[in-house]
Formats: structure tokens, sequence, C-alpha cells
């Protein structure tokens, strides 16, 4: 399995590096990539790439974070681990706050990525249809995934028209997911990522990534080898970054 967003970088972990050795002794897990939420925690995603081969990382301010754009250019620049950069974000918006400051750094988001010949990481908080808007008139020359996707199907039927992807994680595992697993019925399998979001909506990676497929595996009536060879084919189309 390919775990295409997690944060084994962020403040609220206890133990960085006891939790970078568990990832190191998970035999189901293949790669992750570890998502910057503002300056620091990008510096330490693409830190953490040297110390386990497993790890890779997404350079990026959230759109509740604070920073610099022009500051996560420097980091890319400045890395001499820059070649494990796979993505810019998480980017996007979020309705929880002002918007406004939002997509002027979303759009700087999407511009750098250009810039870098690197897809990019969205997050959208009740904000797809204004993401999508966006997108429009900036275009993510080197793709983009919606993590987390809020199922909307009309959203999804419009990403779809731009080759977008979307990732699922642990939500889809709940009993009242009817949204979510209508989505996940309806995707082509050829646009959809798996991701466990850990520390934040993930709790034990081990036992939630196996339910997280086990459950697209049960929906899409597929075999297990089929769906490992799908989901890990799509991730590396994206994150094209990803070492084979």
């Amino acid at each position: 399995m390919i775990d295409t967003h997690a944060h084994i970088n962020s403040k609220c972990l206890k133990d960085v590096r006891q939790e970078i050795m568990k990832v190191k002794d998970l035999e189901y897990l293949d790669k992750v990539i570890n998502v910057g939420l503002d300056e620091e925690t990008s510096i330490d995603a693409l830190a953490n790439t040297g110390l386990c081969d497993k790890f890779y990382a997404a350079i990026g301010v959230h759109p509740l974070y604070e920073g610099n754009i022009e500051n996560i250019l420097k980091i890319a620049e400045a890395s001499a681990l820059s070649n494990r950069i796979v993505a810019i974000g998480e980017t996007g918006l979020d309705d929880s706050e002002d918007l406004k400051p939002q997509i002027r750094k979303f759009i700087e988001s999407i511009e750098l990525a250009n810039m870098l010949h690197l897809p990019i990481i969205i997050h959208a908080n009740n904000t797809n249809d204004l993401v999508l808007k966006i997108l429009k008139g900036h275009p993510a020359h080197y793709g983009f995934v919606f993590h987390c996707f809020q199922p909307d199907l009309f959203s999804l039927e419009s990403i779809l028209k731009r080759d977008g992807y979307i990732s699922v994680g642990r939500p889809i595992t709940k009993e009242n997911a009817k949204k979510s697993l209508e989505v996940v019925r309806n995707v082509p399998i050829d646009n959809l990522l798996i991701e466990l979001d850990y520390p934040f909506m993930s709790g034990i990676p081990e036992d939630d990534g196996k339910k997280v497929f086990n459950r697209i595996k049960e929906i899409r009536k597929m075999d297990y080898s089929h769906l490992e060879e799908s989901l890990d084919k799509n991730a590396k189309r994206l994150f094209y970054k990803l070492k084979n």
C-alpha cells in the first residue's frame, strides 16, 4: 500500500522518531507521503525522508495555517533531499475561516507547483465548487488530488473532467458513510487513491489501513492483488517522482 497522505511530521505526535521506526517495520506499507502544513512541518517532512526510505514529502501551507509560499520555494531549492519532494500541499480552501487570503495562497501554490513540475494536494472543506472554479482559471498542469474527498458526485464529475484524483480514508469505514461509499462505487478505479491522514483521522495506521483497503475491495468487488496494483499505479502516475 502507498499511503498518499500522512503527517508523521506533526507537532501533536509525542515521538516522531518512534513513529518512523513503526513505519519501517510495517510490511504492508510500501511508501508514505508526509504532507506539510506550514514551513516548519514542510521542512520536517523533507528531513524525515532522509530517515526512512519509505518516506516522501509534500511541502506547502495549509489554508488554515500561516506561511509564505516564497519560503516554500526556498525550502525546495535549499534542500539536498529535494528529489524526495513529490507534491505541493496541502493547499486549498476551508470555509471555517476568511477565504480571501486563502484564495491568494492557493493560487500561489498552484503557480509554484507548475514551476516545479509537481502535482498539488488539495484540502477542500465545504469548498469543492470554489476550488474547481479556481482550478479552471489556474490549472494545475501536473495534476491534483482532493485529499479526504468530501462526498459529492457533482464535484466528482467535474474533477474527473479535469483528469483529477480523489483519495479516501478512514471515513469510508464508518457505518453511516453512505455518500462516501457511493463515491467509491462511482469513481473510475484509475482516479482513486488511498490515505490515512495519520494522526488526524487515523489512530492505528496498520489496523485502519487494512480496514480502508478492505472496504474499497468489498465495494468494488476486486481481488486483493488487482486493487493493490491499481491503487499503487495511480499513486505513481500522479506522484511521478515516487520510486518504483
